[in-house]
Protein backbone atom coordinates (compact mmCIF):
# COMPACT_ATOMS: atom_id res chain seq x y z
CA UNK A 1 0.00 0.00 0.00
CA UNK A 2 1.39 3.40 -1.08
CA UNK A 3 1.96 5.48 2.10
CA UNK A 4 3.23 8.83 2.94
CA UNK A 5 6.23 8.04 3.56
CA UNK A 6 7.16 7.29 0.26
CA UNK A 7 5.67 10.23 -1.47
CA UNK A 8 8.66 12.03 0.42
CA UNK A 9 10.93 9.69 -0.79
CA UNK A 10 9.73 9.99 -4.05
CA UNK A 11 9.87 13.83 -4.27
CA UNK A 12 13.72 13.67 -2.62
CA UNK A 13 14.75 11.42 -5.48
CA UNK A 14 12.68 13.05 -8.04
CA UNK A 15 14.78 16.46 -7.01
CA UNK A 16 18.00 15.12 -6.79
CA UNK A 17 17.21 13.98 -10.60
CA UNK A 18 15.92 17.43 -11.43
CA UNK A 19 19.39 19.44 -9.88
CA UNK A 20 22.01 18.63 -12.03
CA UNK A 21 19.95 18.51 -15.39
CA UNK A 22 19.40 21.88 -14.87
CA UNK A 23 22.31 23.18 -13.47
CA UNK A 24 24.08 21.28 -16.71
CA UNK A 25 21.51 23.27 -18.78
CA UNK A 26 22.23 26.59 -17.15
CA UNK A 27 26.33 25.61 -17.85
CA UNK A 28 25.25 24.53 -21.33
CA UNK A 29 23.24 27.62 -21.95
CA UNK A 30 26.09 30.10 -20.36
CA UNK A 31 29.00 28.42 -22.70
CA UNK A 32 26.50 28.58 -26.04
CA UNK A 33 25.87 32.61 -25.26
CA UNK A 34 29.75 33.40 -24.47
CA UNK A 35 30.29 31.87 -27.98
CA UNK A 36 27.83 33.63 -29.54
CA UNK A 37 28.79 37.05 -27.88
CA UNK A 38 32.43 36.02 -28.78
CA UNK A 39 31.58 35.39 -32.82
CA UNK A 40 29.51 38.24 -32.42
CA UNK A 41 32.15 40.56 -31.64
CA UNK A 42 34.67 39.07 -33.39
CA UNK A 43 32.26 39.98 -36.29
CA UNK A 44 31.45 42.96 -35.78
CA UNK A 45 35.26 43.73 -35.10
CA UNK A 46 36.08 42.41 -38.43
CA UNK A 47 33.26 44.62 -39.81
CA UNK A 48 34.49 47.77 -38.60
CA UNK A 49 37.70 47.00 -39.85
CA UNK A 50 36.26 46.70 -43.47
CA UNK A 51 34.56 49.34 -43.37
CA UNK A 52 37.30 51.64 -42.03
CA UNK A 53 39.50 50.18 -44.64
CA UNK A 54 37.00 50.93 -47.18
CA UNK A 55 36.66 54.39 -46.49
CA UNK A 56 40.31 54.85 -46.49
CA UNK A 57 40.89 53.33 -49.27
CA UNK A 58 38.07 55.47 -51.03
CA UNK A 59 39.00 58.83 -49.48
CA UNK A 60 42.57 57.73 -50.80
CA UNK A 61 41.30 57.34 -54.16
CA UNK A 62 39.42 60.15 -54.20
CA UNK A 63 42.09 62.45 -53.02
CA UNK A 64 44.64 60.93 -55.58
CA UNK A 65 42.33 61.13 -58.99
CA UNK A 66 41.76 65.06 -57.30
CA UNK A 67 45.47 65.47 -57.54
CA UNK A 68 45.89 63.34 -60.69
CA UNK A 69 43.15 66.10 -62.34
CA UNK A 70 44.68 69.31 -60.48
CA UNK A 71 47.80 68.34 -62.11
CA UNK A 72 46.32 67.34 -65.87
CA UNK A 73 44.30 70.68 -65.83
CA UNK A 74 47.72 72.62 -65.23
CA UNK A 75 49.42 70.55 -67.63
CA UNK A 76 47.16 71.95 -70.31
CA UNK A 77 46.92 75.14 -68.58
CA UNK A 78 51.08 75.42 -69.16
CA UNK A 79 51.28 73.52 -72.64
CA UNK A 80 48.63 75.23 -74.65
CA UNK A 81 50.59 78.61 -75.25
CA UNK A 82 53.36 78.07 -77.97
CA UNK A 83 55.47 80.69 -79.81
CA UNK A 84 54.38 81.90 -83.24
CA UNK A 85 56.25 83.24 -85.97
CA UNK A 86 56.51 86.54 -85.00
CA UNK A 87 56.31 86.11 -81.12
CA UNK A 88 57.83 84.30 -78.29
CA UNK A 89 56.60 82.52 -74.78
CA UNK A 90 58.05 83.29 -71.53
CA UNK A 91 57.58 81.70 -68.14
CA UNK A 92 58.61 83.63 -65.46
CA UNK A 93 57.97 85.13 -62.07
CA UNK A 94 56.73 88.66 -60.29
CA UNK A 95 55.78 89.81 -57.23
CA UNK A 96 53.08 91.34 -58.20
CA UNK A 97 50.58 92.04 -61.32
CA UNK A 98 52.01 95.89 -61.42
CA UNK A 99 52.01 97.14 -65.46
CA UNK A 100 55.83 98.16 -65.01
CA UNK A 101 56.44 94.69 -63.61
CA UNK A 102 54.99 92.71 -66.16
CA UNK A 103 56.83 95.19 -68.99
CA UNK A 104 60.15 94.26 -67.46
CA UNK A 105 59.69 91.07 -67.02
CA UNK A 106 58.15 90.85 -70.41
CA UNK A 107 60.46 92.95 -72.61
CA UNK A 108 63.81 92.22 -70.47
CA UNK A 109 64.14 96.57 -69.90
CA UNK A 110 65.82 98.14 -66.86
CA UNK A 111 63.78 99.67 -64.12
CA UNK A 112 64.91 103.51 -65.28
CA UNK A 113 64.11 102.70 -68.65
CA UNK A 114 60.79 101.25 -68.14
CA UNK A 115 59.95 104.87 -65.74
CA UNK A 116 61.28 107.17 -68.49
CA UNK A 117 58.48 105.64 -71.29
CA UNK A 118 55.87 105.74 -68.62
CA UNK A 119 56.95 109.38 -68.32
CA UNK A 120 56.37 109.68 -71.98
CA UNK A 121 53.48 108.68 -72.10
CA UNK A 122 54.61 105.70 -74.26
CA UNK A 123 52.77 102.89 -72.49
CA UNK A 124 49.28 101.72 -73.79
CA UNK A 125 47.25 98.90 -71.78
CA UNK A 126 44.17 97.50 -73.92
CA UNK A 127 44.79 100.63 -76.12
CA UNK A 128 44.37 103.11 -73.21
CA UNK A 129 46.86 105.73 -72.08
CA UNK A 130 47.89 104.99 -68.52
CA UNK A 131 50.11 107.03 -66.35
CA UNK A 132 50.49 105.09 -63.21
CA UNK A 133 53.18 102.29 -64.02
CA UNK A 134 51.53 100.89 -60.63
CA UNK A 135 48.00 99.59 -62.39
CA UNK A 136 47.52 96.17 -61.78
CA UNK A 137 46.97 93.37 -64.76
CA UNK A 138 45.06 90.01 -65.17
CA UNK A 139 44.81 87.89 -68.14
CA UNK A 140 43.66 88.55 -71.08
CA UNK A 141 45.94 92.28 -70.85
CA UNK A 142 47.93 93.89 -73.20
CA UNK A 143 50.82 96.70 -72.58
CA UNK A 144 52.12 98.38 -75.37
CA UNK A 145 55.76 100.65 -75.84
CA UNK A 146 54.95 102.71 -78.89
CA UNK A 147 58.58 102.89 -80.28
CA UNK A 148 57.41 106.10 -82.61
CA UNK A 149 55.78 106.38 -85.83
CA UNK A 150 56.42 104.40 -89.24
CA UNK A 151 58.05 106.10 -91.58
CA UNK A 152 56.57 103.72 -94.17
CA UNK A 153 53.07 104.99 -93.23
CA UNK A 154 52.75 107.90 -90.88
CA UNK A 155 49.24 106.72 -89.64
CA UNK A 156 50.76 103.04 -88.27
CA UNK A 157 53.12 103.00 -85.01
CA UNK A 158 55.90 100.82 -84.20
CA UNK A 159 55.21 98.87 -80.65
CA UNK A 160 56.62 95.93 -78.54
CA UNK A 161 53.64 94.11 -77.17
CA UNK A 162 53.39 92.10 -74.51
CA UNK A 163 50.34 89.65 -73.56
CA UNK A 164 49.23 88.29 -70.33
CA UNK A 165 48.60 84.57 -71.05
CA UNK A 166 48.27 82.92 -67.65
CA UNK A 167 48.97 83.88 -64.12
CA UNK A 168 49.03 81.10 -61.37
CA UNK A 169 49.39 82.69 -57.31
CA UNK A 170 51.93 81.26 -55.49
CA UNK A 171 53.26 81.54 -51.90
CA UNK A 172 55.47 84.11 -52.80
CA UNK A 173 54.17 86.21 -56.02
CA UNK A 174 53.45 84.91 -59.14
CA UNK A 175 53.97 82.53 -61.86
CA UNK A 176 52.99 84.39 -65.29
CA UNK A 177 53.35 82.78 -69.31
CA UNK A 178 53.69 85.97 -71.15
CA UNK A 179 53.53 86.45 -75.51
CA UNK A 180 56.43 89.19 -76.07
CA UNK A 181 56.04 90.76 -79.66
CA UNK A 182 59.38 92.62 -80.22
CA UNK A 183 57.87 94.51 -82.91
CA UNK A 184 54.39 95.30 -84.94
CA UNK A 185 53.04 97.55 -86.68
CA UNK A 186 49.43 98.75 -85.78
CA UNK A 187 47.27 101.68 -86.79
CA UNK A 188 47.38 104.77 -84.09
CA UNK A 189 45.40 104.73 -81.61
CA UNK A 190 42.03 106.40 -81.25
CA UNK A 191 41.30 109.78 -79.18
CA UNK A 192 42.72 111.04 -76.58
CA UNK A 193 44.64 107.08 -76.51
CA UNK A 194 46.40 108.60 -79.84
CA UNK A 195 49.97 108.33 -79.95
CA UNK A 196 51.12 112.41 -80.54
CA UNK A 197 54.93 112.54 -80.66
CA UNK A 198 56.88 113.21 -83.77
CA UNK A 199 59.16 110.91 -83.22
CA UNK A 200 59.59 108.09 -86.16
CA UNK A 201 61.23 104.77 -86.57
CA UNK A 202 62.28 102.73 -89.26
CA UNK A 203 60.35 99.73 -90.10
Amino acid sequence: MFKLRHLKNFNRINTVLQVPFVTRSCTIYQKITDITNKLCSSHQLQLCRQIHVGEVVQKYNKNSKQQDDDEHSDDERTGEFKDERDSKVLKTSVNSLRADLLLKAGLGMARNKVETIFYESKVRVNGKKINKKSVQLDVGDEIDVVRGFSQANPNHLVISRVVVLDVNERDEGYSVQLRRYKSMLIENYSGPNAFKSSESVQH
